[in-house]
This record gives C-alpha cells, structure tokens and sequence, in this order.
C-alpha cells in the first residue's frame, strides 16, 4: 500500500506542477511539504515514468544532425540552417538570420568583439541585427586590413555598424589586407596606429569569421585587393583547402605558410586558439571541404551552416 500512497502523491505534485501550473513553493505550502521534497519528488516522477516529456521539433529544425556534429568535431556548437528557398544569397540570408539572432543572446557587455569584415554573409548577420538597448560589447575590433582598395569603404562600415548595434567603440585596422611584401608588411606592422588595433586581438573574448576557399569570394575579387595567381599557385601546391581572414590551412587545418612568408596583415590562426569563442559563418556544399579543415585544426567553437553542408561534414 506505501507504494500505491507514494505514486498518489508523485502524482498529484506532478499534475499541480506540470497541468495547473502551480509553482513549487505554492505545491509545498498547499500540500504542507518542504520545497526540496517537491523538487525530489518532480525528479522522482520524471524518472519513473509518471512524467514524460516530449518536444515537438517542426520539419526544418535538425537538433539530432547539430549534435552529431559537435560530437564529431569536438566543437561546443552547431546550428544547422536551412534556406527556404535555392540560391547563394538565400544560403548567405538564412546562415546570417541565425547567427544575428545566436550573437544577439549570447554577448555580454564583458565581450570584446573581432570581426572579419571580409563577408558577405557576415554582412547578413549584421543586417539582420537590432539595436541594443543596453551596451551589447565592449568593442568590436576589425581583424583583416581594408585600406587601399575598392571595397575598404565596405569593410569599414561594417566593422563600424556592429559597433554602432552594440553602441560600443570600433577599433579599423589602417592597412591593407595584403602587402607587396614580407618586408611591406613587416614595417606596416611597426606603425602605431596598426600596432594599437593589432594587440588587441590578443585580448579578444569573441570572433566573427567567415571560411573562405581557395578561389577568392565574389567579394575578394571586387575588392581588388588578393593574392596573385603567382600565391594562389603555391597555395594549392602546398594544399590549401581554404581560409580563415586569408590565413590559409590545409585538409588536416594546418597552416600552409610560415609566418616568415606571410604577406597578409590579419589575425593568425594561432591567435584564433586563444580566443574564447569563434563563430564561423560559412555554406554551399563547395565550402565543404574547407569548413571541414577549419573544424579539424580547431579554429571554431562555433558553427553556423546549412542542412546540405552539414549533412557532406557528417559523411
């Protein structure tokens, strides 16, 4: 009979809690139990059975698929979007509208922001992001140069308006994203103004960062401002399967040049260990290949892509 007693009860707190809504202090004091004995006995009814609960996922959410992922890869997060309609911009769209609304609930006024400008689904993000109405970061701190060229203008200005959504200061890396040179690069790096924006990486908490492939983005290429062919020649020599701020890795996500060689005024990939959070934004089945790298060298903590491709990293 104690057990027939002991079900009534598990019960009956169960249906105040879980059907009427009752808080667990008002069960206590209806019931003339302690708080912790109702919390026991909620645990308790859960794992017996008299408690099932079920969560109703729609069509288009793929929990099963995000946390095999972050299984594979041993990474912290994945969310797996899917576009609702074809084409590279809906793709961009869609990935941008899920990182907007992740960035938006998860950065504290402590965060201290680098964001590869560089994207244009990073472009996304930021055109689907609200103002803060309290102060969202501490800074937001642009991690590829931009200057000199015909995109610098839209570099700039998104660095700028995700300081602006966050009503925190901007920090421009004044440079070019490539030099002509090892030595061009290496006396750009000397200058203060450089200098200043360039430490800063060392103290970041968050990064926003695209993955791109071997063959430059539509928006690299309208720029003005890549590698020569000469470069992109030695780059795939050395297997380079794709890029994070035009640092380049190979399939295993090991760098493919050595810093002495390094044209490029960005964050480093090593730099990328040490901050706390890197979200990556990246699609398209064809970026497959170097999102994979990018996830085996350990760069993201974060990953935000499609259904198609995260089903061709799951292969």
């Amino acid at each position: 009979m104690r057990m027939v007693e002991e079900q009534r009860l598990l019960t009956k707190i169960a249906s105040l809690y879980y059907e009427e809504g009752l808080k667990q202090s008002e069960i206590s004091q209806q019931l003339d139990l302690s708080q912790s004995f109702v919390s026991r006995a909620l645990s308790r009814a859960l794992k017996e059975g008299i408690i099932k609960i079920s969560v109703l996922r729609p069509l288009h959410f793929h929990l099963d698929l995000e946390r095999e992922l972050q299984k594979k890869y041993n990474i912290r997060q994945v969310i797996v979007v899917e576009p609702t309609s074809v084409g590279d911009d809906a793709l961009k769209q869609a990935i941008g509208s899920a990182a907007a609304h992740y960035i938006e609930t998860t950065v504290t006024e402590k965060d201290r922001i680098g964001i590869s400008s560089w994207s244009s689904t990073i472009r996304a993000m930021v055109g689907y992001m609200h103002n803060s109405k309290q102060k969202g970061a501490t800074e937001v701190v642009q991690l590829l140069g931009g200057v000199g060229n015909k995109g610098a203008f839209e570099a700039t200005l998104l660095t700028q308006q995700l300081a602006t959504l966050f009503g925190c200061p901007s920090y421009l890396l004044p440079s070019q994203s490539i030099e002509q040179s090892v030595e061009s690069r290496h006396r750009i790096l000397q200058l203060d103004e450089v200098r200043e924006v360039v430490d800063r990486f060392s103290n970041l908490t968050v990064a926003l960062v695209g993955i791109g492939e071997l063959e430059p983005s539509q928006l690299l290429r309208n720029s003005g401002n890549y590698h020569t062919e000469s470069m992109l020649k030695l780059l795939a020599e050395r297997g380079a399967v794709g890029d994070i701020c035009l640092r380049y890795y190979d399939a295993q996500g090991r760098p493919v040049l050595d810093e002495s060689e390094e044209v490029v005024v960005s964050i480093d990939l090593k730099q990328l260990h040490s901050i706390d959070r890197v979200i990556g934004l990246a699609g398209g089945e064809r970026k497959a290949n170097a999102i994979r790298g990018a996830l085996r060298g350990g760069f993201l903590d974060v990953l935000i892509t499609d259904l198609a491709t995260a089903q061709s990293l799951m292969d």
